[in-house]
């Protein structure tokens, strides 16, 4: 009697645990067919009821239940996300040019450059500081990518000063599932595609703006995308 009474509440568990719609069936089905054959509203207390099914079959139905088919409890996010933003990456700032970032950013605030890139498809002319802890142990999370950006030819596009307050980057664990899964959510991604990025990681960037094919932007702030390393994919595991 215990080992029914504990499959048709560890049923019942499950069913709660899914969808609205999978739980009415489940539900249901208990109503109607009970579980392993023996009707619910013959579940009572008693050495009869024992005696009829036998401890061997209430036992075999408790263990059934307990090991139900995994695509039951996939029912409940049949559309899960197939990737995690795993912390921000950078931020990047523009200006006409570099002297009065590079006077803040480097002279004030004491961020290290570490790189620099210049890219004409981009218009970019771009300094790379990082700021956080300047350890050898320290967690990848903990460190920002700071990008102070001018452009080659201030009357080109992309107008990599306009805003001031360009863009910022996140860290994704996947960066192809998380673009596939996005646009079929209507996320709208500028063009471009996926491309190696400033610091050598694979980028993309979701448009400040949506429209009626795509209508998710960035409400007004450009966002980059970019694949983590798997230093960076571990420490957020960890």
């Amino acid at each position: 009697m215990i080992a029914i009474r504990f499959a048709v509440a560890g049923f019942r568990k499950i069913a709660q645990q899914t969808s609205p719609a999978v739980s009415g069936s489940i539900q249901s089905q208990m109503r109607t067919q009970g579980v392993g054959g023996i009707p619910t509203s013959r579940m009572v207390h008693g050495s009869g009821f024992t005696h009829q099914y036998g401890f061997s079959r209430l036992k075999s139905i408790s263990l059934r239940y307990q090991r139900m088919p995994q695509r039951l409890m996939s029912a409940a996010s049949p559309d899960e996300k197939p990737f995690e933003i795993l912390g921000l990456q950078q931020i990047a700032i523009g200006s006409l040019t570099k002297e009065p970032m590079t006077s803040l950013w480097q002279d004030i605030f004491g961020l290290t450059k570490v790189g620099s890139f210049v890219s004409e498809k981009e218009n970019v002319d771009e300094d790379i500081l990082t700021l956080g802890p300047n350890k050898t142990n320290a967690s990848p999370l903990a460190c920002i990518e700071v990008d102070l950006m001018s452009p080659l030819d201030p009357e080109k596009s992309p107008k990599v000063h306009s805003p001031a307050l360009n863009h910022i980057g996140l860290w994704v664990d996947d960066l192809e599932a998380a673009v596939s899964w996005m646009t079929k959510h209507g996320v709208r991604f500028t063009p471009g595609g996926i491309r190696k990025g400033a610091s050598g990681h694979n980028v993309t960037f979701i448009h400040p703006k949506g429209n009626e094919a795509s209508p998710i932007g960035g409400a007004g702030v450009l966002i980059e995308l970019v694949q983590a390393p798997q230093n960076v994919i571990d420490a957020f595991r960890t």
